[in-house]
């Protein structure tokens, strides 16, 4: 469980910089600039197939930890102090980059490097890179819960208010290290783990209830000692009420959601788990996405 608490500088990003505090039709606008980031990172590599279903599901909930809820360590804030976040379902890192660079861990250059190659800073799974607010490396599911108890551990031990976020799957939740983690967060009474379960209803092979279905998620982790919340995953009000909430023990976030969201020919639908967008898809994306802005903005 033990987990590294470093103390790394920041150096490749303004000292100057926070994220600022935005409403909450500016964080419903950022959602959807996440989306269309998403899609045209994969329209850039038309060969590749990405997790697209996994990373549009997750869009708001990215724009609410990044943009409204946590203490990201820029600006005047103490970088060493800085809330974290552990993406567990590193499958969806496609969405995590453009909240990245909204909140300012990204520099644009950091973001136009492209997600292969030798110069390449992003990827199509994270790569560790505290400096850059990545706290992990991913693709192995399971792995983040264990390593976002040894970061609230450390805090403890550290005696600093710092929160940690790990954002995870509802399929990635039939790893037994899952409910191990999770275990040792209850035991522990981990104030400082948020937990936020992306529950898309669907994983790889089909439908989490018919893959394995091992019971309402909700009543598993309160059984481990968990305060337990359930929302809209897509609505920015649920999700900023629910966040900003740090309990007596560890929480989790149940955010139901829609896998595909926001792109009426992929939601849930089990195909775009992964899978490449061809040229017809990226202009029915584009489309769909600049109606659901334009919603948003007719709606301030």
């Amino acid at each position: 469980m033990a987990a590294s608490f470093a103390t790394t500088t920041r150096q490749h990003a303004p000292a100057s910089r926070r994220a600022p505090r935005l409403s909450r039709a500016q964080l419903a606008l950022e959602a959807v600039a996440i989306r269309r980031a998403v899609v045209e990172l994969a329209h850039q590599y038309p060969d590749t197939p990405f997790h697209l279903g996994g990373s549009l599901s997750c869009a708001e909930i990215f724009a609410v930890l990044l943009s409204d809820v946590m203490n990201t360590g820029l600006g005047e804030a103490s970088w060493f102090e800085r809330d974290r976040l552990v993406l567990s379902k590193g499958h969806a890192s496609l969405a995590l980059w453009p909240a990245l660079l909204q909140a300012g861990f990204l520099s644009q250059d950091d973001y136009d490097s492209g997600l292969f190659g030798d110069d390449a800073v992003i990827g199509k799974q994270p790569r560790r890179d505290v400096r850059r607010g990545i706290e992990l490396s991913g693709g192995s599911l399971g792995m983040g819960l264990g390593y976002a108890c040894g970061l609230a551990l450390a805090a403890r031990r550290r005696g600093i208010s710092s929160r940690v976020f790990c954002v995870m799957g509802d399929g990635e939740c039939d790893e037994g290290s899952v409910w191990e983690s999770a275990s040792f967060a209850g035991h522990n009474r981990l104030d400082a783990l948020t937990v936020i379960v992306d529950a898309n209803g669907l994983q790889l092979d089909g439908p989490t209830s018919q893959v394995l279905d091992s019971g309402p998620l909700a009543g598993k982790f309160a059984a481990f000692g968990f305060e337990v919340q359930e929302v809209d995953g897509h609505d920015v009000a649920d999700l900023q009420d629910a966040l900003r909430v740090r309990g007596q023990r560890p929480r989790v976030v149940i955010a139901h959601t829609v896998k595909g969201k926001g792109l009426s020919f992929a939601e849930d639908d089990v195909k775009w788990h992964d899978r490449c967008l061809d040229e017809d898809g990226y202009r029915r994306a584009v489309a769909q996405l600049d109606a659901a802005a334009r919603e948003v903005q007719a709606g301030e």
